[in-house]
């Protein structure tokens, strides 16, 4: 059976779900923030950047840090350190600058490599949002507003913002945090093939070897891999290939990272590297009971205020900026679940092997436990590192800004009709804790640096524009019928296997999705 495609579809609606006007309008956005960002701060400005930026010049010099030599490359700005902070984190992030910034270094251009480097983080801050929303558009896929919904709510992310405009290496992590939950949902979705495994190798191994706690995706993708629909491994048999695929990525991860944790070990005496017994006899810390960390609520306002900006912690406006889309999603989530049950509308079954038949809900919902899972347990490892002595620091909540992106596009774009608003009026709100990062007017040590945050601020606020107008874009979008469907099971080019969605025309579409809303369960469910 065969279907036309659509001739009267204008090009903007052929375009690929995560890549949108939207979705690009809003990456621009995220290096436009995180460059005016970067001329704003002060050049290491911050306790742990000179660390970082040390860092990738001792791997210029073919030498790891140690945490008890402190910075060895310092400079004549910025701030000092009496250790070294980061000696502890693998070195995938610092290979990548080592060959930028450390030329500059050994060519007395000490300010200019620092610039280089924050500049290579703006360009990560951008993955992260094209990473999110082609995340939102694997684990739910279908859904065409999604994608662009996500990228926008993550490109205003102020934390994320500032890891943009620095010499950090959490930037880098949270694009493998973004890629994993894209192949954990497609694996969920749609089942595994050699492709989405290969990738599911590369991106385990990518994020072990740029930051510990990378560990809550890489369970993650395994369990996905473990209970994904289908499994194909050429000719193994099922139950092996399903075994041999979810091992993988913890394989890769072992090959690629394994040697740097068990260089930790043998430096410090434990895998992570911490020297907490440094931190409190040295830094006024102090150990806590777990469950006081626990039941703290200011544990969980200073870990999830990824909105807040520079604003004081007690402004409500990076709450509302958060929880707002995502109690809509619930509301909007209720409200699709009321309608289908109330119009008698059946879900459609696929056939999955060797799991037998699954509901396609079923992996609806497994994707979003899985969204409760991994932020469950990063919770749970930074009551942990709080209990010895860590702050909870609003940048490891990055870790799960995906699931969070996502959970919010679902509340703004979760009805057509008021897709294009509610963004636009997000947008609106979510620039008052971005004033508070640029400085229009700044003057420091960098030269013209209030003339670069001036021309970025208005190419972030032209990004805004594209944003807006590419919500409404979105919102107008249609499905286009594929050339052809597949059957039940029908392996596809990637090695998956094809669902039975029984929506395979935009009027279908329409009909299942009770024209818009349906964010949580997405139109082919």
């Amino acid at each position: 059976m065969t279907s036309h495609r659509r001739r009267t579809a204008p090009r903007w609606a052929r375009l690929p779900e995560w890549a949108t006007l939207t979705v690009w309008a809003a990456t621009l956005l995220m290096v436009a923030a995180s460059v005016a960002r970067a001329f704003t701060y002060p050049p290491l400005g911050s306790k742990d950047e000179p660390a970082h930026f040390d860092y990738a010049v001792l791997l210029w010099h073919g030498r790891f840090p140690v945490f008890e030599d402190g910075i060895t490359y310092g400079t004549t700005f910025g701030v000092d350190a009496p250790v070294q902070w980061v000696s502890q984190h693998p070195p995938l992030y610092y290979l990548v600058l080592a060959p930028i910034v450390g030329p500059l270094y050994d060519g007395d251009h000490a300010l200019i490599a620092v610039l280089a480097g924050r500049m290579v983080s703006a360009v990560m801050a951008g993955l992260v949002v094209l990473a999110t929303a082609w995340a939102a558009s694997r684990c739910f896929p279908g859904h065409r507003r999604l994608p662009g919904g996500a990228a926008v709510v993550t490109a205003l992310a102020g934390m994320l913002v500032q890891q943009g405009s620095s010499i950090y290496n959490d930037v880098l992590f949270v694009v493998f945090c973004a890629l994993a939950c894209g192949v954990a949902g497609a694996a969920l979705r749609t089942g595994v093939g050699p492709r989405l495994l290969v990738g599911a190798a590369l991106v385990g191994a990518g994020g072990m070897a740029t930051r510990l706690t990378f560990f809550v995706w890489l369970i993650a993708i395994c369990a996905a891999v473990l209970l994904a629909p289908t499994v194909r491994l050429g000719r193994l048999p099922a139950v092996w290939a399903r075994l041999l695929a979810a091992a993988m990525p913890g394989l890769a991860a072992l090959v690629a990272a394994g040697w740097w944790y068990v260089h930790n070990k043998q430096t410090t005496g434990n895998f992570s590297g911490r020297h907490a017994q440094w931190g409190l006899e040295n830094a006024g810390r102090v150990e806590r009971p777990f469950l006081d960390i626990t039941f703290d609520p200011e544990f969980y306002k200073s870990l999830f205020g990824v909105y807040r900006g520079i604003m004081k912690p007690a402004d409500p406006t990076q709450w509302v900026l958060m929880l707002g889309p995502i109690v809509l999603a619930v509301v909007v989530g209720l409200v699709a679940l009321v309608r289908r049950t109330r119009s008698g509308t059946a879900l459609p079954v696929r056939r999955v092997a060797p799991l037998g038949w699954m509901p396609a809900w079923l992996s609806v919902g497994l994707v979003v436990a899985m969204f409760v899972a991994v932020t469950l347990l990063l919770v749970v490892v930074e009551i942990q590192y709080v209990t010895g002595g860590g702050a909870p620091i609003t940048r490891y909540a990055l870790t799960v800004l995906p699931p969070i992106a996502i959970a919010m596009s679902a509340g703004l774009t979760g009805w057509r009709w008021t897709s294009g608003v509610f963004t636009a009026l997000w947008i609106a709100l979510a620039v008052v804790p971005y004033l508070t990062l640029v400085d229009l007017h700044v003057v420091g040590i960098v030269p013209h640096a209030a003339r670069v945050v001036q021309v970025m601020f208005v190419v972030s606020l032209v990004a805004m524009v594209g944003c807006v107008v590419g919500a409404f874009l979105d919102a107008r979008r249609r499905p286009e019928a594929p050339a052809a469907v597949s059957g039940p099971g029908t392996p596809t080019t990637d090695g998956t296997a094809a669902e039975d969605t029984g929506t395979d025309t935009p009027a279908a579409e329409d009909r299942a999705d009770g024209r818009g809303d349906t964010a949580l369960l997405d139109r082919t469910d």
